[in-house]
């Protein structure tokens, strides 16, 4: 048997995003650790087979600040029938050994079918081919990234099904035979209680918490009687009690990480965030305090034979939150949560592609906010997540193309955003032509105004290596 992995006590920490940048700056000393997700900083020629090649500046930027790092993946899910990626697997190696990342964690999730993506982490199947199918994977990552794994556990907005093993047993199961370590999200276990999944003490009375190396924290937000993991500021008052008696049983923490996408950080007032990461050091100088000898519940008992396998239920998820018709998955009381997947995953594409195209978008916007809309999702419906912003940025130009967009100011905006998205991986200056005098356009959709159209004559823009906006590279990669 694999000897027990023991982490170091690193301490509290966050995402890294560019948003923190101000915080980390007034406070230098707050944090002990930050946590990269690695694939944000990357870029590729196809999201699943590559190649996959990294950003510099912005990585080596992030190397040089003084905190202990994490690296954290976010496109390899460790929970279906895609199997690790090497050159992703032979990336994040360089990576961690580059950061000395103690360990490396990725999603025990599935993000669709070997060969396409969903668009967002869905829940694997919990059975005994479930749990084979994860132990396998861990360990091919294991191997090709070259330091110990920890798992982390996801949300799931869709209840369980009567022949899979309970979360808590899942998870342990997991754990034990792929003796692999957990990253704990009491986030994600606190959506899956609210939303009726699982009972939170049950499920955690049933894993390991000598595997629990590191913790994640969130906030979230209501829609429509479902609580999602938004990652949208402060968590809940409940939550944060929680966490502070479970943190205290766990013996082998080496880190609490709290989630705040970069959006909502940017919105949050100082003090507020002040209050947020002083929160995460009280409970941190708690952790392990309360240590327990007592072993997980063993609640294994002879459910149901499975009504379905691994495969048939990847392509059903997949094709039901891709291409936002729930209809062709046998359970019709899914159906309701994942048309919420379906929306969530086609916010994701269109955040995506404001952040890579954002003059295009905002245009698009003004000129025909509805129309403009239905022709993003016709470009979904085509096309399926590209999950890397240029990747997703190129193709919509492509297909706005293929669909006769004729408007020279479109077509000159488009170009225009396009010409950043190519800098990202060229050095040569991108020579852009404009239909008229760009100022006066930049300056009215920075307004939120339709600019006039513009005069002649046409222009013709150089647009140098050096001018790739920082904002972007954030924005780069999968989540």
């Amino acid at each position: 048997m694999r000897a027990m992995f023991q982490p170091p006590k690193l301490g509290i920490g966050m995402i890294f995003s560019a948003a923190l940048d101000p915080f980390l700056r007034r406070r230098p000393d707050a944090l002990d650790v930050l946590e990269i997700e690695p694939q944000t900083l990357w870029l590729a020629e196809d999201a699943i087979a590559g190649p996959f090649a990294e950003y510099r500046p912005a990585m080596e930027a992030f190397a040089a600040l003084p905190q202990a790092k994490l690296v954290h993946s976010v496109g390899v899910p460790l929970g279906g029938r895609r199997k690790p990626s090497p050159g992703q697997m032979a990336l994040l190696r360089e990576t961690a050994q580059r950061l000395d990342s103690p360990w490396v964690s990725e999603h025990l999730s599935i993000a669709g079918t070997p060969h396409r993506s969903a668009g967002f982490l869905l829940p694997p199947l919990q059975t005994d081919e479930g749990v084979a199918t994860a132990v396998e994977n861990i360990a091919a990552f294991r191997a090709g990234v070259g330091r110990p794994i920890a798992v982390e556990t996801g949300v799931a907005y869709l209840k369980r099904k009567p022949f899979e093993m309970p979360d808590g047993e899942f998870l342990a199961q997991v754990a034990e035979q792929a003796q692999c370590g957990l990253l704990l999200d009491l986030h994600n276990l606190w959506c899956n209680h609210c939303n009726g999944r699982i009972d939170f003490d049950e499920t955690l009375a049933q894993i390991p918490f000598d595997r629990v190396w590191e913790v994640h924290l969130a906030g979230g937000d209501d829609m429509g009687g479902v609580w999602l993991d938004s990652h949208s500021g402060p968590m809940p008052d409940a939550l944060a009690a929680r966490a502070r008696e479970v943190i205290a049983e766990l013996p082998n923490l080496g880190a609490i990480n709290f989630e705040i996408y970069d959006t909502f950080l940017e919105r949050l007032e100082p003090a507020v965030f002040d209050t947020i990461v002083d929160g995460l050091r009280a409970i941190w100088d708690g952790a392990g305090q309360s240590r327990s000898d007592t072993r997980p519940v063993d609640l294994r008992g002879a459910p149901p034979a499975p009504e379905t396998t691994v495969e048939a239920w990847e392509d059903s998820l997949t094709l039901s939150v891709w291409t936002a018709d729930p209809t062709g998955h046998p359970w019709p009381e899914d159906h309701p949560l994942l048309s919420l997947y379906a929306f969530l995953a086609r916010s994701f594409r269109g955040s995506m592609l404001t952040r890579a195209m954002p003059r295009t978008v905002r245009y698009g916007l003004l000129r025909d906010g509805e129309g403009f809309e239905a022709k993003m999702n016709a470009y979904f419906d085509a096309h399926s997540p590209k999950m890397y912003a240029p990747l997703e940025a190129q193709a919509f130009r492509a297909w706005l193309l293929e669909m006769g967009e004729d408007d020279p100011l479109m077509l000159g905006l488009l170009e225009y955003d396009i010409a950043f998205v190519r800098l990202l991986k060229e050095t040569t200056p991108q020579i852009v032509h404009f239909p008229g005098d760009p100022a006066p356009i930049f300056e009215a959709l920075s307004e939120g105004r339709l600019p006039d159209p513009p005069t002649p004559p046409a222009w013709e823009l150089e647009i140098l290596p050096e001018a790739v906006a920082e904002g972007f590279v954030q924005a780069a990669g999968a989540s």
